[in-house]
């Protein structure tokens, strides 16, 4: 009896101390992409609309970013609340994401670890507009959430994704438009 559990204890050992190794590091804040193109494992990550953004053995999509009078609301909501309007000076934000698992590891995706910088505030989600619940990707899986944000009118709003199982924030901004002068 105290052989197996002397064995036991020792793989444990063995395990946790597997599992601690290769952790990333960052210089100054930041991060890139390295030389033989894997994500960076923390820092900082700024992003545009439209680009992928490789975080880990994830990869962060926003489709859409911006302010809307009538929001889109998701099949499944993570409240089931009653939405509220916007007050006076208040608009909703919404953001299209997709969070794809490139990995063999299960990736959790949680709405509420997404907030939006709307002028000088940061807002979180309104759960009654933003949706699907948290979900853990599979390898080769991803998720499309609809996030939905309400903060004080006209700005252009910066989402921020800080996802637990990763050391760092990835703020994505909206691409600038493009103005065609003519003579």
């Amino acid at each position: 009896m105290v052989a197996v559990t002397v064995t036991l204890a020792a793989a444990c050992l063995i395990w946790a101390t597997s599992c601690d190794s290769g952790s990333g590091e960052s210089v100054d804040g930041t991060t890139s992409t390295s030389a033989d193109g894997q994500a960076p494992e923390s820092g900082d990550i700024e992003g545009r609309v439209g680009a992928e953004v490789e975080v880990g053995d994830a990869v962060v999509t926003v489709r859409a970013l911006q302010a809307t009078f009538q929001p889109a609301m998701p099949a499944q909501r993570v409240s089931e609340q009653t939405p509220s309007a916007p007050a006076p000076g208040e608009a909703f934000y919404q953001a299209y994401v997709r969070v794809e698992n490139r990995g063999i590891s299960p990736v959790r995706v949680d709405p509420n670890d997404f907030a939006c910088a709307v002028g000088n505030s940061v807002v979180v989600i309104e759960p009654t507009r933003s949706g699907p619940l948290p979900r853990s990707l599979l390898g080769s899986t991803s998720l499309d959430l609809l996030l939905t944000f309400k903060g004080q009118a006209g700005f252009v709003p910066i989402l921020i994704y800080s996802p637990p199982w990763y050391q760092g924030t990835i703020r994505i901004s909206p691409q600038a438009e493009e103005t065609t002068v003519t003579s």
